[in-house]
């Protein structure tokens, strides 16, 4: 603290400050002060120019102090706090009627004052453990690597053109859809793999234990979801330009109401009750599980979160299959499937009518009739 002013405010001013800060006296000069705030020896510097208190008085700003340190620390922002709420009560306090040397007192008191605070006890455990942060934000990671890396290759797979191509070729539905997902869980065991080895380089050890195991056992629960999202993205989505879109509406709005981003503690419980629809929830909920170490009174409620997420998997493949089915049935003009299995290939329905002429699609050898 350089005061040049050296005046009442000012000595009551340093006064204040000294009640919570340590003072270091160093040489006035600007390399000097530069060096010592860059190698963090001080955090602030204050300058009072001479003048400072008549100025004050007077309700001009000609005269202002100067505080020097780094922009935007917390020490910065607390010390300048300090310095203006002090100020502002000695202002208040002469504008109140009293004179300066009880204005100095009474604002020098001001801190003296304390409220008595009781802290509830909930019982409940607030902070985790090391490893729990490496598998707590699996839901957005995994999503966000899955729709994005592997969405796009499915949508340009099911445009029309090469869809109908496939039609024509002797690939069946039941075997182009058994590559597609066999593709699609590859993909997504290599995002899982890499993703175990990040954790294991930045946990080590800690993943090879009892929780580290589970853990990574609800991971591979959640990158079924993963993948059975993707795959039905890719039955419903046109372009692959709009996929990071999607890939960005699903993942964080997921692990916003999921309790991924914001603990479950702090959610509502309308929120709650509506997450309880999402995927990520329970791996949230199976996460927190292994990480609190109850899962030992109740494996039972650790398998059943994790088949959940299963069911929720299953779910999303089927209805990608049951998409797929329908984009497989002809367009109306072309030869009726009347029967149509996932394990075979659509099949004629005879009939006893007249003759009929019937032409296949155009995709097809436009030259072919086909006539019974």
């Amino acid at each position: 603290m350089m005061d040049a002013d050296n005046s009442e405010i000012s000595r009551a001013l340093i006064a204040y400050l000294e009640q919570g800060n340590e003072k270091v006296h160093i040489e006035d000069k600007k390399e000097v002060i530069q060096d010592e705030i860059y190698n963090r020896s001080i955090s602030c510097v204050l300058r009072i120019p001479s003048g400072f208190f008549e100025s004050y008085l007077s309700g001009s700003k000609n005269k202002k102090m100067e505080v020097i340190g780094v922009p935007g620390t917390i020490y910065k922002e607390s010390f300048e706090q300090m310095i203006t709420q002090y100020m502002n009560l000695v202002r208040g306090y002469i504008g109140g009627g009293f004179s300066v040397k009880e204005a100095l007192a009474k604002a020098g008191k001001a801190d003296e004052k304390t409220v008595d605070v009781n802290v509830l006890e909930t019982g409940g455990k607030t902070t985790h453990s090391y490893v729990y942060y490496f598998f707590a934000y699996v839901p957005y990671i995994l999503l966000c690597l899955c729709i994005v890396g592997i969405s796009p290759v499915l949508v340009v797979l099911h445009k029309p053109q090469i869809r109908e191509r496939i039609q024509c070729s002797s690939y069946s539905f039941a075997k182009t859809n058994r590559e597609t997902i066999l593709g699609t869980l590859s993909a997504g065991l290599l995002f899982g793999i890499l993703y175990l080895v990040c954790a294991v380089i930045g946990a080590r050890e800690r993943v090879f234990t009892v929780q580290g195991g589970l853990h990574c056992l609800n991971l591979l629960a959640f990158l079924m979801v993963a993948l059975g999202i993707v795959f039905l993205i890719g039955q419903v989505m046109k372009k692959a330009e709009t996929v990071s879109m999607v890939s960005n509406v699903i993942a964080l709005g997921m692990s916003f109401l999921s309790g991924v981003f914001v603990p479950i503690e702090f959610l509502g419980d309308g929120i709650i009750k509506a997450a309880h629809f999402l995927p990520a929830y329970w791996y949230i909920m199976g996460a927190r599980l292994i990480d609190s170490g109850n899962y030992q009174s109740s494996p039972d409620l650790l398998w059943r979160y994790m088949g959940i997420e299963v069911l929720f998997a299953a779910c999303f493949v089927c209805l990608g299959l049951a998409l797929a089915r329908a984009k497989a049935m002809p367009p109306s003009g072309s030869v009726t499937a009347r029967s149509t299995s996932l394990i075979g290939t659509p099949r004629m329905e005879s009939r006893q009518h007249p003759p009929t002429v019937y032409t296949l699609p155009s995709h097809c050898v436009p030259s072919m009739r086909l006539r019974r």
